[in-house]
């Protein structure tokens, strides 16, 4: 695969993300088959992100007038208070980049256009009112007085001929051929917020070929999924960055959506309160309708299933079918510090839901043969080079766990300190939930010893910690959200998560 040319990705890579509701004027030269669409709002990323002062970015350019636009982006000519688009579509089966932006100032980008000439050569072709300069086969930059458009393929080489044929059609696109004849496109750009990603389903299979996504297990798509779509937006805040995602669906599928809905409407309550959450630093929960999974992965078909299954077996003394008619779709992981100056600084807990329990005794028998197991009725203490660890059935959940205590506490009144206790709540309301403590500090004294070892890890854990606090996903069936809160409360995530990249290089 050819790599578009570096000067011209630069350009393109200067604009970036978020603020202004109504999609603009030149949205309308985006034609309707495209099926990835980014749109970012320049000023905002400038502002945000404080490029300028962030290292990384600045070493990786040795141009020294690429380098003054990163330092004053208002030269580049380009409107910067207006969402800029990157678009992906296809021309025939090769795969088009495009880049669409507002003109601010035709005289500066002129002023660009020389600069890069004085680089890379080339000339600039006027046609039918639009200037199109192509410093190779590979990308070309047209504009005109009010918008400037990037194309480029990574696999194919285009006569000069043929790319201009396709601009010409793009700056003339009629808008029913528009991507803004898209009903759920116009739905996307009235959220949009810093960071925008809209995809459409229709070329996804297609798109998975080019990318040799099949070149791995034999997927088979038994279905074309047209008219189906996802939006994400990245909004970044003083203090945060937040994430949300929808998936939308075509009146076919709307209809036999829950077919295909795997992820339960909510979590299982019971593994929530039979999971310690005292000091957590991980969390992970979901319920999983696993009948649908089975309907979907038959109908996707793999090959590699039988060689999978057969290493389950090998390792458990179980057949992968047994086990899996077992499993009732519930799951949940939880990890938490302890300061007790025991061997090991954390607890974790597994929980597996089982409609019975013949797995469990006969993954316990497996076990039994390699490290002493003492089955005392209700759980079985495997006990492993001084570390005891419980497993048993706990609210038609398989828990395994080396939580102290843990065997009277759910046997008696509870746990002092459940999930339900923790700030792993604020993640629970999908079907699927999940909470990671990421300031470093807080975690037990021996774990922090064992992350600072050496000097280079000592370095990433006080970066790490003086940077983020937590990260937490919760997964609803048609909407997702994803939640990283930073420690610097008065400071712009956006800058925060690059001044961190850039220190961390």
């Amino acid at each position: 695969m050819k790599r578009l040319p570096i000067l011209v990705i630069l350009i393109a890579g200067l604009f970036a993300a978020s603020c202004s509701k109504k999609a603009p004027e030149f949205v309308n030269n985006i034609p309707d088959n495209a099926f990835a669409v980014v749109s970012m709002h320049p000023q905002q990323i400038f502002d945000k992100g404080q490029l300028s002062t962030i290292e990384s970015v600045k070493k990786e350019i040795t141009d020294e007038f690429i380098l003054s636009m990163i330092e004053n982006p208002t030269s580049s000519g380009l409107m910067l208070n207006e969402y800029s688009y990157v678009f992906v579509y296809f021309i025939d089966d090769n795969p088009i980049v495009g880049f669409i932006s507002g003109m601010a100032d035709k005289g500066d980008f002129n002023a660009v256009i020389d600069k890069i000439k004085e680089k890379a050569g080339g000339e600039t072709v006027d046609l039918e009112g639009i200037s199109i300069y192509s410093p190779d086969e590979e990308a070309t930059l047209a504009w005109n007085d009010d918008q400037v458009l990037f194309l480029g393929s990574p696999q194919y080489e285009y006569t000069a001929e043929e790319m201009n044929a396709e601009i010409t059609r793009l700056f003339n696109l009629e808008k029913e051929n528009a991507i803004t004849s898209i009903v759920n496109f116009n739905d996307f750009t009235g959220k949009m917020k810093d960071l925008n990603v809209w995809v459409s389903s229709d070329e996804v299979k297609k798109l998975m070929e080019k990318v040799d996504a099949m070149n791995g297990p034999d997927i088979k798509f038994p279905l074309e999924f047209p008219n189906n779509y996802a939006q994400i937006f990245f909004e970044f805040v003083d203090g945060a960055m937040y994430m949300h995602s929808e998936s939308h669906f075509s009146e076919e599928v709307e209809k036999n959506v829950e077919s295909v809905m795997i992820t339960k409407k909510n979590i299982n309550d019971d593994l929530l309160e039979i999971t310690p959450g005292g000091d957590l630093l991980l969390g992970l929960a979901f319920s999983m309708d696993l009948e649908k999974l089975q309907e979907m992965m038959e109908k996707v078909g793999t090959d590699n299933l039988p060689d999978i299954a057969g290493k389950v077996e090998e390792v458990t003394g179980v057949p992968a079918d047994e086990i899996w008619n077992a499993l009732n779709g519930d799951f949940v992981l939880a990890i938490n510090g302890v300061e007790d100056g025991g061997m090991i600084p954390v607890e974790a807990l597994i929980g597996i839901g089982l409609k019975n329990d013949e797995v469990q005794k006969k993954i316990m028998g497996t076990v039994g043969g390699m490290v002493p197991i003492e089955d005392q009725g209700d759980f079985f203490l495997i006990n492993t080079n001084g570390i005891e660890i419980y497993s048993g059935i706990v609210k038609d959940t398989w828990v395994i766990t080396n939580t102290s205590g843990y065997k009277d506490a759910i046997s008696g009144s509870g746990l002092d300190a459940s999930l339900k206790d923790s700030k792993f709540m604020d993640y629970a309301g999908g079907g699927m939930g999940m909470y990671m403590n990421l300031d470093l500090s807080t975690y037990p004294a021996a774990l922090q010893s064992m992350m600072s070892q050496d000097a280079k890890t000592a370095k990433m854990f006080e970066l790490i910690t003086g940077s983020l606090t937590s990260l937490g996903i919760e997964a609803q069936q048609y909407e997702n959200n994803l939640t990283l809160l930073t420690a610097k409360k008065d400071e712009n995530s956006l800058y925060t998560l690059l001044k961190l990249a850039d220190e961390l290089d």
